[in-house]
């Protein structure tokens, strides 16, 4: 039976640390690949994981683009501007086939697969590994997530985790609040069946957490935004020969965003703008998936 996706269903399916995972994989730009029998339910989860990036534009594969030289073409737009969205790239199953006689590498795309489309989920991912160290499979059918590159144990998903809890306990509040006001509203009680429809709140709990999620991601990207303005300054300084930096700290309380800490606020940006700014820090350092983040740009 095909399956709708939404963010609720995501974390109860994959648990809190695997959808950590997850989202530090769609935040750092690295390519992610849905294999599962059913093309329909494939589409569904990778329209899905779309939405977790609400500040990123999308460009789809073989519908808004088709050849290498487009897609090099909009990468070089993006690095030529750093005040235009950041794009996520999407190919759906029916087309992702054709990505490898086509594009030669991967930045920020979710790609669905559904084999037999004449791929074995091993040739998959040997395709795959052609043109991206790094790489999340998620696999549809067991909804296990395999990273390939980089080691889970290795990163740090503390942000990642902290943030998948603020929406959820944000959400339990706001749904809480609403049940009180109704409670209290309600002089003379009717039937338990009629309060426990009144009172549930499955399908709108999921569109909460939804909205809130997104605007947590979204405050996240805009102090990276406000990070890479302060840090292109300290940069270009330097370049001067003015010896300057801040402190982690410094920068976190000048962008007025304190729910990360510096090293991942840098691996964040230099993902989501391709420039390094770790001098510019004291002691700052990129480590991890940061280290290797020129093999995601190609």
């Amino acid at each position: 039976m095909e399956t709708e996706y939404s963010l609720k269903k995501l974390i109860d399916l994959l648990g809190r640390n695997e959808f950590a995972l997850l989202l530090r994989t769609i935040l750092d730009r690295i390519p992610i690949v849905v294999i599962g029998h059913e093309p329909t339910e494939v589409d569904n989860l990778t329209n899905e994981l779309i939405t977790l990036a609400p500040h990123r534009h999308e460009y789809i594969f073989e519908s808004d683009f088709i050849e290498q030289d487009e897609y090099l073409q909009l990468c070089q737009e993006e690095n030529d501007n750093f005040d235009i969205p950041r794009t996520i790239y999407y190919s759906p199953a029916s087309a992702s086939s054709h990505i490898f006689q086509k594009i030669e590498n991967l930045k920020g795309w979710i790609i669905g697969f559904s084999p037999p489309d004449d791929l074995s989920k091993t040739e998959i991912s040997s395709q795959i590994s052609k043109i991206a160290q790094d790489y999340l499979i998620v696999d549809l059918n067991e909804m296990k997530l395999s990273l390939n590159g980089s080691e889970k144990s290795s990163l740090n998903l503390h942000f990642e985790k902290n943030l998948i809890n603020k929406a959820i306990q944000k959400t339990e509040v706001a749904v809480e609040r609403m049940r009180r006001v109704l409670k209290k509203k309600i002089k003379s009680g009717p039937s338990s069946e009629v309060m426990g429809a009144i009172m549930g709140f499955g399908n709108e709990e999921a569109q909460i957490q939804s909205n809130i999620f997104n605007q947590e991601i979204k405050t996240f990207a805009h102090a990276g935004e406000r990070a890479i303005a302060i840090l292109n300054r300290i940069s270009l300084l330097r370049g001067f020969g003015v010896n300057t930096e801040l402190s982690g700290k410094t920068l976190l309380q000048t962008i007025d965003y304190e729910d990360v800490d510096s090293e991942r606020l840098l691996q964040f940006v230099q993902a989501e703008y391709g420039v390094d700014f770790s001098d510019c820090i004291k002691g700052g350092r990129i480590t991890h998936v940061g280290d290797r983040i020129d093999g995601f740009w190609g």
